[in-house]
């Protein structure tokens, strides 16, 4: 089942330790406006739909500044996907409304239909026109069904148990979670 991955703390650290590699990879490369050093300059988040025991450390997202003109270099984040308060992870996982596992999963987190309608316009209208996924549909032969996102990209990525699946798409749309892709 989907939602036993939700309940798995050792699966939420793996995708910590996918974030970190993304962080150590930003880190040894140089501001992107005028090359010096980059900095620590991590920030918190509050999550939500994360299991209570990593909490703490899906407390805050990587991101750093730089030592001389201070710009921030934030890296790819397979467990936030942008400004949202909810995982990644649950982000992919819900269905439509109204579809068994949708519900199950929203009694699980205790998501309002309301922030369910929410992503699921996100998914519908916003998602198929961010410069990313313009960049990337192609690669998808037959091409991914909008009107079933993220349903039909997640079945192009399915293997046996979605702690198989899961990371490979999280990291495909990990550029979703920084702001250059989304504008």
């Amino acid at each position: 089942m989907c939602h036993a991955v939700l309940e798995d703390p050792a699966f939420f650290r793996f995708l910590l330790r996918i974030d970190e590699e993304f962080a150590a990879k930003t880190r040894r490369g140089a501001c992107p406006h005028c090359g010096a050093a980059l900095h620590s300059a991590r920030y918190p988040r509050k999550p939500r739909g994360c299991p209570a025991s990593v909490m703490e450390e899906y407390s805050w997202r990587f991101s750093f500044t730089c030592g001389r003109c201070n710009a921030r270099a934030t890296p790819p984040s397979v467990r936030f996907l942008g400004r949202r308060v909810y995982v990644a992870v649950a982000l992919m996982l819900f269905s439509p409304p109204g579809n068994a596992r949708g519900r199950e999963l929203c009694e699980l987190l205790s998501v309002s239909v309301r922030t369910l309608k929410r992503w699921r316009t996100w998914w519908l209208e916003e998602f198929p026109y961010t410069p990313f996924w313009r960049s990337v549909r192609e690669r998808f032969m037959p091409p991914v069904t909008i009107a079933r996102l993220p349903q039909s990209l997640m079945e192009r990525f399915e293997a046996r148990a979605p702690a198989d699946w899961l990371p490979p798409l999280l990291c495909f749309i990990a550029p979703l979670s920084t702001r250059a892709a989304t504008n």
